[in-house]
């Protein structure tokens, strides 16, 4: 850790070889052990970065928690490193059967301290993720040892709602691991960007980046934003990584100072009195 109040983020942008397991947490362990002299205090991938986004395989490739590949894997190299890792999402096969897109924090010691599942789900333009996938139905705040983390997955961006319960539940980092396509550039940075506005929180948000057929591209644009809504770190189109050191200290200097949070009257927000 760089100090009690700032902690190095190292995100993770990559473009997954569509349905292959294996090659897919390779390239994310290599990008882990090739960065790892940054010494990060949290990693953070993208949704479904272990198989990318491949619908009709998705129930496939499906694992179970703790005894999949993925999460082994994630477990051994937060305990190798001495960071925390959210494990970007993949589909986690439940007890039952049930399929869930679920995001996973896994802390220094390789415990898994949380997992959230995907609570809106992406059905336009041609995508059918309730097809595959059932949402979850609960938000998730966590605390770790480099502060609160609130979890949303992708579409989640665009429900206002579920970011404001988080920060109200004492959120001081969210992160938003996504496999965000082309061409919704302008909502990416916009959404993400109001996100921390809105909250004064930081907003850690690691995206897929490449092609995924003849009609999809997810844009990358992977970014670091701060709780004033400034991009202190980013990734381009193309795969690599950003590096950036988030500042807990600064994140209560500015909700002190400009404390909106406290200004919200949601009985007044009753229309026409109903």
């Amino acid at each position: 850790m760089t100090g009690k109040n700032k902690h190095k983020v190292l995100g993770i942008q990559i473009q997954p070889v569509m349905g292959n397991k294996k090659a897919n947490l390779e390239k994310s362990k290599n990008f882990i052990e090739e960065y790892a002299w940054f010494e990060p205090d949290l990693v953070v991938l993208p949704e479904v970065f272990n198989t990318g986004v491949d619908h009709k395989q998705l129930r496939n490739l499906a694992e179970e928690v703790p005894d999949g590949l993925t999460t082994q894997l994630m477990m051994e190299l937060a305990r190798k490193h001495n960071t925390n890792i959210v494990a970007g999402s993949f589909v986690e096969k439940l007890p039952d059967g049930d399929c869930k897109n679920t995001s996973m924090v896994i802390n220094r010691q390789g415990e898994i301290i949380a997992k959230y599942q995907k609570i809106h789900l992406f059905n336009y333009h041609g995508s059918e993720e309730s097809k595959f996938v059932t949402a979850g139905n609960q938000a998730v705040l966590v605390e770790t040892d480099i502060g609160k983390i609130g979890l949303t997955i992708c579409f989640d961006v665009r429900f206002p709602e579920l970011y404001r319960a988080l920060t109200y539940a004492g959120a001081e980092i969210i992160t938003n691991v996504a496999a965000f396509p082309y061409p919704k550039l302008d909502h990416w940075v916009t959404l993400n960007k109001a996100r921390a506005i809105e909250n004064l929180a930081y907003v850690i948000t690691v995206n897929q980046c490449g092609r995924v057929d003849i009609k999809r591209q997810n844009l990358g644009v992977s970014m670091v934003i701060n709780p004033w809504g400034e991009v202190i770190s980013s990734v381009g189109g193309e795969e690599g990584v950003m590096m950036a050191e988030i500042d807990l200290e600064y994140l209560r200097k500015v909700r002190k100072e400009f404390c909106i949070l406290n200004d919200i009257r949601p009985e007044a927000y009753k229309v026409n009195g109903k």
